[in-house]
């Protein structure tokens, strides 16, 4: 007895040793992040918190109206506002907390679903951590956890986790305390993103899973638990739509219902292989993705192949792997209509929640194949290297992207010019925000004297609503751009008195217009609009003076 209990004194000592290791490497990924400064929707989200209190985010400036019913991450956010104010190491760091929780989480839920399978002793001990260390440092995790604004899918992920491993702790220990608290999960994080509506789908996948495990079969028992979460979803659904007065919300029906089975086709080969892989900034071709597409394919065959080979369908490895793909297409379903960018970080935090089961399934896959605890250990070391250097790498553009944030914002609070036409916003600086919303925001809560008299409007329209924006008559923004490099500039030649043509340096950037740039007005018009080129002529020749352009990481005037 007294050999067991230092036995197991021993095994838990080890496990707080790799706790404390997996922590700090997941720090040090995203060290270069912790004190990025804020982008794009950031300002909007603080200044709406700083207006509107813990629920500010059930209203939104750019349409209105809010159509996002997310409570509980308006007061999670809420209490980072109140705790650290303007300071975004704040935000970054309960960013990352929740990304830390999630990695013990995935590694919770591979433990539990490790006990239904054939494994040597050393492997099975092995598979939990090195399916959180994955998840850990998954490159494909930047946006989501360096941009403050994508922590909707970094809590609300949190808590689906919780609800799904709490859950497979009651069926594999017959709890019923765990499925209360499951239950609860789910609601919460429902009430942070509405794309956890098919957590019971993956409920149902475990469900079927263990049903053909289990004789005799019945469906009652697995019918029953199913319907416990459809409830709770029935539930939200009520919340939501006695608060919004619809149950699509969002960005609307043209957004969320709109399937254009080309985009769906790309994307089943785009999100296996980008929800674990970075982009590729220096190419824009797709046939990497498809090779790699095809990779995972052989490979996942191969283990296949080989656990049947060894076990047979006795070790459950086989049906865990099924059960795991089904696992990642029911989480990333409802973003089975929208773009993640394969070249750049656009659009990678909805991929967030499904590659929980992307890292249990490469950790499965390599021990699998390997089937050795030396060559595991030796190999995943290799592994884990890589990805902890290729997510530093592409944390480093959130880096700048903050840098150059704080820099722009700073260079129009100092101008001269009092009422200052942008001639050119940068967007996103490879895929990181920069200013594709929030300037006037951050305006408004940095620049102290409001010299620019940003105003805040907040009136009632059809209840429960109110619309609010933030808004100023002295500033006009005429076009967007992309950047890709830090050197990127924009040549502005004159042909004609009065008329300025503006070229962009780089032929991987674009000029685009938005609802909020305003291309005419009396003073000056936009015309001749191309990819990476456009004519701004000046009606009012006294207006010149009041030009600002982008250049060198902030606005300078024309003039100069």
């Amino acid at each position: 007895m007294e050999m067991k209990t230092k036995f197991l004194s021993k095994i838990s000592g080890y496990s707080m040793i790799l706790i404390v290791i997996i922590a700090l490497t997941g720090f040090m990924a995203y060290s270069n992040t912790m004190n990025s400064f804020f982008l794009s929707d950031d300002f909007v989200l603080i200044a709406l918190l700083s207006k509107l209190g813990p629920f500010g985010l059930w209203v939104n400036q750019q349409h209105g109206q809010s159509l996002f019913f997310r409570p509980l991450l308006g007061l999670i956010s809420f209490l980072d506002y109140k705790i650290w104010g303007l300071n975004a190491f704040g935000y970054h760091f309960t960013n990352f907390a929740f990304h830390l929780g999630n990695s013990f989480l995935v590694g919770r839920i591979a433990y539990l679903l490790s006990l239904n399978l054939s494994l040597k002793l050393k492997l099975k001990r092995f598979f939990p951590y090195f399916a959180g260390f994955i998840f850990l440092l998954l490159p494909s995790h930047s946006e989501a956890v360096s941009w403050i604004s994508a922590r909707t899918d970094v809590i609300a992920t949190f808590f689906a986790l919780l609800s799904f491993s709490t859950y497979l702790t009651f069926k594999q220990f017959d709890q019923p305390l765990q499925l209360w608290i499951s239950l609860v999960a789910f609601l919460a994080a429902l009430f942070c993103k509405e794309s956890i509506v098919s957590l019971p789908g993956l409920i149902l996948a475990y469900e079927l899973y263990q049903h053909l495990q289990e004789k005799p079969r019945t469906f009652n028992k697995l019918l029953t638990i199913v319907s416990l979460y459809g409830m709770v979803l029935g539930f939200y659904f009520l919340c939501r739509y006695l608060k919004l007065g619809t149950l699509v919300g969002g960005y609307g029906e043209g957004i969320h219902l709109k399937f254009n089975l080309t985009q769906i086709f790309y994307n089943l080969i785009i999100y296996p292989t980008r929800s674990f892989l970075p982009p590729q900034f220096d190419s824009l071709n797709l046939t990497v993705w498809l090779i790699n597409f095809m990779g995972i394919i052989f490979i996942s065959l191969l283990a296949l192949i080989l656990s049947y080979y060894r076990h047979q369908f006795t070790s459950q490895i086989p049906q865990t792997f099924m059960l795991l793909i089904a696992g990642f297409w029911v989480c990333i379903l409802p973003a089975i209509n929208v773009s993640v960018s394969p070249f750049d970080t656009q659009g990678e935090r909805y991929l967030y929640w499904g590659s929980s089961f992307t890292s249990i399934y490469i950790a499965l896959i390599i021990i699998i194949l390997l089937n050795n605890f030396t060559f595991c250990l030796t190999f995943s070391s290799i592994i884990l290297v890589s990805l902890g250097l290729s997510l530093y790498s592409v944390n480093q553009n959130w880096q700048f992207a903050g840098e150059l944030s704080q820099r722009l914002l700073l260079s129009l609070q100092t101008t001269s010019v009092e009422s200052p036409i942008i001639t050119t916003v940068p967007d996103h600086y490879r895929g990181a925000y920069l200013y594709r919303t929030g300037l006037i925001q951050g305006l408004y809560l940095f620049d102290i004297n409001n010299r620019f008299n940003i105003k805040f409007e907040q009136k009632p329209t059809e209840k429960p609503f109110e619309k609010v924006r933030f808004y100023t008559d002295n500033i006009l923004f005429v076009m967007m751009n992309t950047l890709r490099e830090p050197t990127d500039k924009i040549v502005v030649n004159s042909s004609q008195i009065n008329q300025y043509q503006f070229q962009l340096s780089n032929p991987q950037t674009l000029f685009f217009l938005t609802p909020k740039n305003t291309p005419a007005t009396p003073d000056y018009q936009v015309t001749d609009v191309q990819p990476q080129s456009y004519t701004l002529t000046v009606n009012n020749p006294s207006r010149f003076q009041d030009l600002l352009l982008y250049s060198s990481g902030q606005f300078v005037k024309l003039s100069n």
